[in-house]
């Protein structure tokens, strides 16, 4: 009896270890972007972001070319208060409008060394800054580290 029950508390004990692994290697309290409110990846590996009926793709091309994926969920109507209140871009208003320098924790000074973040509405370069871009559902918007 001693045998059976030493026996079910380390089979319980295995169980309970290979519970606490994830296939990723990674804890499920990791986070893997910038806000606390990331639940998961989709197939194309965007991170889900945020809370709201809206959503759109928004994307990150770094200064080593690597590309960060989220879908982004808002009830704003602009590209930039959503991305702001996520914390996934930073920047200064100027008189033109939010001039973006940090995305992603990355900033781009165009006075130290001629790097900005371009964006984009689905690929194409656009010509509304991010502040002044009404969300629309299913769009992605970009931002790409760009040196001259």
């Amino acid at each position: 009896m001693k045998k059976a029950l030493s026996l079910l508390a380390a089979l319980l004990l295995a169980i309970g270890v290979l519970a606490g692994c994830s296939t990723d290697g990674k804890s499920s309290s990791q986070a893997a972007s910038p806000s606390s409110s990331a639940s998961g990846s989709d197939a194309a590996g965007a991170m889900e972001i945020g809370t709201g009926s809206t959503v759109f793709t928004f994307e990150v091309t770094d200064d080593e070319n690597n590309i960060s994926r989220w879908n982004v969920h808002t009830d704003e109507t602009t590209v930039g208060k959503a991305l702001l209140a996520l914390e996934l871009i930073n920047g200064e208003n100027s008189e033109y409008g939010l001039m973006v320098t940090e995305v992603n924790g990355l900033t781009a000074d165009y006075n130290t060394d001629k790097a900005y973040w371009a964006f984009y509405i689905d690929g194409e370069y656009a010509s509304t800054g991010v502040d002044s871009t009404n969300i629309e559902a299913g769009k992605t918007y970009s931002f790409v580290y760009t040196k001259e």
